[in-house]
């Protein structure tokens, strides 16, 4: 069980070093929340014929986090897996919390109905004051 679900966009250099960095502030920082991860683009098709196993695994940790953060990168408005994670998150009444990490990118559809938190995504404090 973790503190917080995290989605991201591994393909992504600025959300891959932003998770190497929520890593280091996590073992360093003994008051910030624990942290788990999820691929934004898996290696399975969301409609394809092993995306129940993996949807049962990401419901399960999401259901057993207490909030859900959404990295927003350039391709996370096309991520049908990251409008799942939200509704989901949603479903199992957690808080939804987002960070873009450059200004440009679009936000999924589906954060636009969740009322998220936005979060500054370079100051771990931001997150450590979030968790419920």
């Amino acid at each position: 069980m973790s503190d917080l679900f995290i989605s991201y966009q591994s393909n992504d250099p600025l959300a891959r070093s932003f998770q190497v960095q929520l890593q280091k502030w996590a073992q360093q920082e003994w008051e910030f929340p624990t942290i788990s991860f999820h691929e934004q683009q898996p290696p399975v098709k969301f409609n394809g014929r092993q995306s129940g196993r993996l949807r049962r695994e990401v419901h399960r940790e999401i259901k057993q986090s207490h909030q859900l953060l959404i990295i927003i990168s350039r391709g996370t408005w096309q991520s049908e897996w990251t409008d799942w994670e939200i509704l989901m998150a949603r479903k199992e009444d957690k808080q939804v919390l987002a960070a873009k990490l450059d200004s440009t990118n679009m936000m999924p559809l589906a954060l636009m109905d969740s009322q998220p938190i936005w979060i500054d995504p370079f100051r771990p404090e931001d997150l450590v004051q979030r968790i419920i």
